[in-house]
């Protein structure tokens, strides 16, 4: 266990203040909240990369934390912000589809899978308009929903066509 680690897991630790602002519309400290989870992502992987401590467990443990506080704050917004459910559900589904993929390929390769720049992009764009959903701000934040959907898309596209992703294909099919 590291700084970068304790990092991740406070992102996941301040989820249940999030939430209950959230539901409570106490927007000031939601945001405020909200701020603190990301700059822990920020400093998780700033604090790795500039201290030396890049460990196995944080290339799981960063990403599953962003899944984690994503997926919680899109089923909250679901419920009381008027997010739509069936992006919800794409969003949910994404998720544990790489989860599984990851997993499988940690099993079956022995090494732990990236994220690839559109799919960055497409987290950050989701961010943005899970803000915009907290803020109430539409149909901006429906904008930049469905534009991060598209970066979704493209980012799959691109995890699906590259070579380690086809060596493990051909690993489950022997």
């Amino acid at each position: 266990m590291n700084i970068p680690n304790i990092l991740s897991l406070s992102r996941i630790a301040l989820m249940p203040a999030i939430i209950f602002c959230l539901k409570e519309e106490k927007t000031l400290p939601l945001l405020i909240l909200m701020l603190l989870a990301v700059a822990t992502d920020y400093f998780d992987g700033f604090l790795a990369r500039k201290l030396g401590k890049i460990s196995s467990l944080g290339k799981i443990l960063d990403p599953l934390a962003d899944k984690i506080c994503l997926d919680s704050m899109v089923f909250a917004l679901s419920l009381w912000r008027n997010f739509p459910w069936w992006a919800t559900g794409l969003i949910i589904l994404r998720d544990a589809l790489i989860l599984a993929g990851g997993f499988l390929m940690i099993n079956k390769t022995k090494k732990i899978p990236v994220s690839n720049w559109p799919g960055k992009f497409a987290v950050t764009f989701l961010s943005a308009a899970i803000f915009l959903y907290v803020l109430n701000w539409q149909p901006w934040g429906l904008y930049l929903l469905y534009f991060s959907l598209l970066l979704i898309l493209v980012s799959g596209i691109i995890y699906l066509r590259t070579p380690w992703f086809q060596s493990l294909r051909e690993n489950i099919e022997k």
